[in-house]
This record gives C-alpha cells, structure tokens and sequence, in this order.
C-alpha cells in the first residue's frame, strides 16, 4: 500500500516539476525524494511522471493519481486536526501579507494572547499568491488577506473590516507620476483595478514595501496609494513635508481571512477574526 509520505512526495514533485525543488520542500535529500517516487510508482505499477534530463513532467494516469492522493492527505491531516483536544492551547500557522502584517499583527496578537495565553502562533509573511497556495495545501492553517482576490472553490473568504487607501504626495509637488509595490502585491492590483488610475501616469519604478514607498513619495519620485492602517500606525510620522491628498477619490480594500472550507478549526478561525 502506498505510503503517505511518498504521496506527500507525489504532491510536491507535481507543484515544482524540479526535483531539487520539491525535495527542499519536503525537507529530504533529491535522492530521498526519487526513490519514494519509484517506490510509489512500483507499489502503483504506474509512470507517475516523464523524467529527462533537463524536465520533469506528470502523465495523464499521475495528475489522476496526485488529485486522489490531495484528497487522502487532506481528510488524514483534517482527521489529525479534529484530535486537538483543546485548539486555543494548540500552535497555529497563519499567514499574512506584508502591507498588513506590521499594522496589524502586534495588537492582533496582544489581544489574542490576553483571551488565550496558551494559544501559539507560527507567523508566514509571504504574497497572496504564495500564500494561497500554503493554505490550500494544509502548510497553514488560515491567512490574513487583503480582497478582492482570486476565489477558489475550496477556499473560504470572510471579510472584517475595510481599509481605505489615500493618495499621499509631498506637498507642492509636480510630479504626479503613481508609484506602486512590485509584481506580486496584492495592493498594487487593488489601485490598478479600482476603475479610475490613469495608467499613464504609472511610474517606471517599483517598490518592495509601504516604507521605500513613502521613501520615493519624500524624494517627489511620485505620489502613491498608503492603506489607512499604515497611515495610522504613524507610516507617514519622519515626513512632515508629505501629505494626504483629499480631493482625490478614496480607494479602498477589505481586510479578512482565507482558509479551506473543510477545515475542521474554521469555527475557532472565525473567532479570531474578532480580534482584528
């Protein structure tokens, strides 16, 4: 019978189609990793995958397989959850993006923690894309997100409360060019699909965070969208020379959580949400 360590394997060879890759994410050796693989295919008496030199692909019968073997991990690991005797006492994963974690996260926690001391938390920063894929394979237990954003089927969406987004600029500025996160930043997608951006004004340059951002608004780089809970967390406090324009339109954003809606904790996730 197969085992479920070598359809964990199956699962992360399918995701990467490198096995350098997939066995770095399973914590074992490349060769570790090919040899559950052949073991999976002798105990199937299947080809999961195509193997040269330079790729890796799965057959037609392997993505059937793998789509069996999700599921079978996915009900062992909710069966494992729902033995947690106690899930305020327990260690959870959670995620969150990075135009939230900093504003959010220390009162989060602090008011976490005074309700439940013995609850632990195990803190992913990473993009929504990279973090909707954890949580859809079970390597976090729910994420902090920003919406909208691309619904799954499997995927629970709730929403707590909005941000609003407000156009920042130095004062007296004439550049007026819109500087915005990277590629992969769910806030950049929120201003560039909120209807009213010129996009000729978009500035060739690109940030990695709130705060380099700011940084270029100060030097009259650009002007830029800040989320009201950076605003609020004293974001803008080292510029006073920068200000928020408010006779430009108000975007805004809402702020929740995403987790599998088969998951057996989802009751205890909602709770947390209160402390948002």
């Amino acid at each position: 019978m197969p085992s479920i360590k070598n359809l964990k394997y199956l699962l992360s060879l399918k995701q990467h189609l490198n096995f350098s890759k997939a066995a770095k994410d399973c914590f074992v050796s490349q060769s570790t990793l090919s040899a559950g693989i052949n073991k999976l295919e002798q105990d199937l008496n299947v080809r999961l995958f195509e193997r040269t030199n330079k790729s890796v692909l799965l057959t037609l019968v392997g993505e059937s397989i793998a789509k069996k073997a999700e599921k079978v991990i996915f009900e062992m690991q909710d069966l494992v959850a729902i033995t947690h005797l106690n899930f305020f006492e327990s260690t959870v994963k959670i995620g969150v993006i990075p135009t939230i974690s900093s504003y959010l996260l220390s009162n989060f926690f602090a008011k976490v923690q005074q309700e439940y001391p013995k609850l632990k938390f195990v803190i992913i920063e990473d993009t929504s894309q990279n973090l909707l894929l954890k949580v859809e394979h079970l390597k976090l237990d729910f994420a902090i997100f920003a919406f909208p954003f691309e619904e799954k089927e499997n995927i629970a969406q709730v929403t707590v409360f909005t941000d609003d987004l407000y156009l920042v600029k130095r004062k007296d500025t004439q550049n007026d060019d819109l500087l915005l996160l990277e590629q992969g930043h769910c806030l950049r997608s929120h201003v560039l699909n909120s209807g009213s951006i010129d996009k000729s004004k978009i500035s060739p340059y690109a940030c990695t965070s709130l705060e380099t951002l700011v940084t270029m608004v100060n030097m009259e780089i650009g002007v830029s969208f800040l989320p009201k809970i950076a605003i609020d967390s004293g974001i803008l406090d080292k510029y006073p020379a920068l200000v928020i324009d408010k006779e430009q339109q108000k975007l805004s954003r809402d702020i929740g959580i995403i987790y599998r809606k088969n998951n057996p904790n989802k009751n205890n996730f909602l709770k947390l949400t209160g402390f948002l």
